[in-house]
């Protein structure tokens, strides 16, 4: 065996590592196919080997003799000297191993993104722009297997760009595609609608809105086939059994707009048709001297149309007929309304006198003070039930005004002076300050909203008025309180805890 040279560099003569295996776009396609290949290839040299030795041992010696020792002649070999090979240097084989791993990882990138553009569809939308991208990261495989790597990053980087690009040009294309739909959808196109939703179907397969498309361009034939239908119906008179057809065909595609604009013009038809026959009958029963029978037509047109101003002249022109009686029905009854202090129906009575004849001064009269002395009533009793809103002094001097208004209107024994007996006991006490005692634990920060921020402390008292308080503590690391009470007037004085005691 030959010594090695002084000058010579172990790692010059040391056996070199195998080579990685070499992947690259078209490796990775056909390596499924060559693994079988290769397999076969193994079994049949197993097999060839299997027979030679088979042969050496048993049928071989039959036929060779054994040589004689003495004619025997040693060779003597001269020592082969070790050559040093070509070879990288350590730093050099390390750059390249980084290159491979670099372009190994931005193939991975590029085999995932293939991967999921096919599962869009890809070739449907992209087929050019698809090929002409895998074909410039294929240009990368035989720089790989020359062991160009940085050149194989270079051309695999620019096809991984080029699919991104169509990943990215997926989503406009989604948007195109659903608006397309739509579009063929609204001008009743079913195939071109179908092919439109069927295509962002591919792009997004979870997409709502293109599965929702696809299910209504199937069902379009069938609207198209009701709308037509109900369209001759109409066109006919025949307008409640289009407006029939027409609710059919929304709800087969509750989306389709004009669908649903047939079915709101189709209702407004039938109103009109029906405020025409009411006016008609009305007129007619004018004519035959029966009003009762004109305001029961009339109405039916307003109920039909509101505030038309035809329907409402017909009916003045109706109660003009009636005018006599109807007035003094009315006119009695608000004056009796009036005498028990029922105002809202007195209101109502003089209201409704006042349709007959919007001219009368009595009820325009009766009106005027039904209506102040209802609000009036109404007031009272809102401050009655709730006197501790005149804790605000808004509302208080408020009150206090209307309060000495009403005295000039009162009675005894009625209800205004009941009333205004109530609300005299709760404006002498309003102001009348009661004592409140208000405890925590030293450590609470007090504030009471509309008074004072009282701080830390473990008594305090407050003169407060009769009204409803919050009062609210805070400390560092504990949970806010909040305490609502009421100072009532009856002069009790309340007893109030405010004490953050729940950490966060």
């Amino acid at each position: 065996m030959a010594e090695n040279t002084p000058n010579t560099p172990a790692s010059d003569i040391s056996p070199k590592e195998p080579a990685a295996p070499v992947f690259g776009m078209g490796d990775l396609q056909a390596h499924k196919n060559k693994q079988q290949q290769q397999t076969r290839l193994l079994w049949g040299i197993f097999s060839m080997l299997l027979i030679l030795v088979l042969g050496v041992i048993f049928i071989l010696p039959r036929y060779i003799a054994t040589p004689d020792p003495a004619s025997i002649t040693p060779v003597v070999l001269p020592a082969e000297r070790a050559t040093p090979r070509e070879a990288f240097s350590p730093f050099q084989e390390a750059q390249m191993l980084r290159g491979r791993e670099a372009a190994q990882d931005i193939l991975a990138q590029i085999l995932e993104l293939q991967e999921t553009l096919e599962d869009i569809g890809v070739e449907s939308w992209a087929a050019e722009d698809y090929a002409a991208a895998l074909q410039i990261a294929s240009a990368g495989d035989e720089a790989y297997r020359n062991q160009e790597f940085e050149n194989a990053q270079r051309l695999y980087q620019n096809g991984l760009l080029a699919l991104q690009s169509l990943e990215s040009n997926s989503l406009n294309l989604l948007d195109e595609s659903l608006s397309a739909g739509i579009a063929a959808l609204e001008n009743g196109r079913p195939a071109e609608a179908e092919q439109a939703f069927t295509r962002a179907l591919l792009i997004d397969a979870d997409s709502e809105a293109a599965r929702s498309g696809l299910e209504r361009a199937r069902l379009l034939p069938e609207v198209l086939a009701l709308m037509a239908q109900a369209e001759a119906q109409h066109d006919r008179g025949e307008l409640e059994s289009a407006l029939e057809l027409y609710e059919q065909a929304t709800v087969v595609d509750p989306a389709h707009s004009a669908a649903a604009a047939a079915v709101t013009q189709t209702r407004s038809d039938i109103l009109e048709r029906d405020f025409l026959n009411f006016m008609s009958t009305g007129f007619s029963a004018i004519q035959t001297g029966n009003p009762e029978a004109a305001l029961t037509s009339f109405n039916r047109a307003l109920n039909v149309k509101p505030q038309s101003a035809e329907a409402l002249a017909a009916i003045t022109q109706a109660q003009d007929m009636q005018t006599s009686r109807d007035l003094n029905i009315q006119l009695s009854a608000a004056r009796e309304h009036e005498a028990a202090e029922r105002w809202q129906e007195a209101l109502q009575a003089y209201n409704d006198a006042l349709v007959i004849d919007a001219n009368l001064v009595a009820a325009l009269q009766g009106r005027e003070r039904t209506q102040a002395r209802s609000n009036l009533d109404t007031y009272l009793n809102n401050i009655n039930s709730n006197p501790y809103r005149l804790a605000e002094e808004q509302v208080y001097q408020q009150t206090i005004t209307v309060y000495n208004e009403a005295l000039s209107l009162v009675e005894e024994n009625t209800r205004l002076y009941e009333q205004l007996v109530t609300l005299r006991s709760f404006l002498d006490k309003a102001r009348v300050p009661v004592t409140v005692t208000l405890s925590s634990d030293g450590l609470t920060h007090v504030t009471v909203y509309r008074v004072n921020e009282l701080g830390m402390f473990t008594s305090q008292s407050l003169n407060l008025i009769p009204g409803t308080y919050t009062a609210v503590g805070v400390r560092s690391g504990y949970r806010d309180v909040r305490e609502e009470f009421t100072v009532p007037f009856n002069g009790e004085a309340p007893h109030v805890t405010v004490i953050c005691n729940e950490p966060v």
